[in-house]
């Protein structure tokens, strides 16, 4: 990819027009500008290259010896519920507001690609006025047409109207994770097969968006992590196109867990497990790598454990995924900027509060919760 190219837009350039100036000072605008420590601080966090000639100011991307030592704390923390209205109790349980929510845009038809569309249990605007929102969005929905036809703009106009939408109900700088886990099979409007039509759909999608008036929107392209169906990086959309590398991250192997495993079996096999999250083909180390030779942030806007009766393979209430996820956070604060918590009240990887919990099949994570409030609750 052409990493040191002259980016189409420049989010900097949007700020010094005065279209934001009015809400500059606002806790999610601080967040977003910020950049909370990243290697790819002030200028690559608005969407431009550090160096106007594409060169890097920290061609290394490791940590200066002027930073601080890093904290916890520099890192955003987002949670996606699948109910808004679950929303304030979590919160309160977690001790803190969270930094970013996350929703999902329906994929069965355009329509849902509206926000007064959308089966949201509280307004968007309420929770968009103290934390960033985060959105995933498919890149047309799978069972109306095909991604040849976004690739050529037949939809153009479909996205227009969801861009209205969201500026109507103040999401106007929404950060977009636009059909992630492309790398996946199962993603229906993934690239596997297909890895330039996605990347062309993506293309014309992204300019569309960024060619209505008001918008500020940031992109994620967030493969799964691990060697799954194909070569994800084959699927990259171009620095141009693209603000933030995502991943989604479970605690999910074949490695759990054999009969009569005891105590010390389990943790070995946790331990197993994460060594594989992090050090294995297209692992952590190696997506950290990726992000920081595209100068772009890394986000986690799906990772969390999951039960053991999802799909016999899931960790279970593993406490130490966490405790193991934020040591790597921090030995990569150069280019870590935020993690999203995936907490469907419904789900196998649910963390929070009991009262919250509404799933009859899979077990509310009471270890992992714990632990994941005490590194990041207030």
């Amino acid at each position: 990819m052409d990493a040191g190219s002259t980016s189409r837009r420049c989010r900097t350039d949007r700020i010094e027009d005065g279209s934001d100036t009015d809400t500059s000072v606002r806790r999610r605008e601080l967040l977003k500008r910020a950049g909370q420590g990243a290697v790819v601080a002030s200028g690559l966090l608005a969407g431009c290259s550090a160096n106007e000639d594409g060169g890097d100011a920290n061609p290394t991307g490791t940590a200066t010896e002027t930073s601080a030592k890093p904290s916890l704390d520099q890192f955003g923390v987002g949670v996606y519920l699948g109910d808004e209205g679950a929303l304030e109790p979590w919160e309160e349980w977690f001790g803190r507001t969270v930094d970013y929510y996350s929703l999902n845009v329906p994929r069965d038809g355009w329509e849902k690609y509206r926000i007064e569309n959308m089966p949201l249990e509280r307004p968007i605007a309420d929770i968009a006025a103290d934390r960033e929102i985060v959105v995933t969005v498919h890149l047309y929905p799978p069972e109306q047409t095909r991604m040849i036809a976004v690739a050529r703009g037949n939809h153009d106009e479909q996205f227009r109207a969801m861009a209205r939408s969201f500026l109507d109900n103040d999401l106007a700088d929404a950060t977009l994770r636009i059909s992630h886990e492309m790398n996946g099979r199962w993603a229906a409007t993934g690239a596997v097969g297909r890895p330039r039509w996605y990347v062309a759909a993506w293309r014309q999608v992204v300019d569309v968006l960024d060619g209505v008036d008001g918008t500020d929107f940031s992109y994620i392209w967030a493969p799964h992590i691990g060697e799954l169906h194909m070569d994800a990086t084959e699927a990259y959309p171009g620095d141009d196109w693209v603000d933030k590398v995502g991943l989604t991250v479970y605690d999910v192997n074949d490695l759990y867990y054999p009969e009569d495993c005891d105590p010390e079996c389990v943790r070995n096999r946790r331990r197993q497990v994460w060594d594989n999250i992090v050090d294995g083909n297209f692992g952590l180390n190696d997506w950290a790598q990726f992000a920081r030779d595209h100068g772009k942030p890394l986000v986690f806007p799906e990772y969390g454990v999951t039960a053991r009766n999802r799909n016999g393979a899931g960790g279970g209430d593993n406490p130490l995924f966490f405790r193991w996820f934020a040591d790597w956070m921090l030995a990569n604060s150069d280019v870590v900027e935020w993690h999203n918590v995936w907490s469907f009240v419904a789900g196998s990887h649910y963390i929070g509060p009991e009262s919250e919990h509404q799933s009859s099949e899979f077990p509310r994570h009471a270890d992992a919760s714990e632990a994941f409030k005490s590194l990041y609750g207030g």
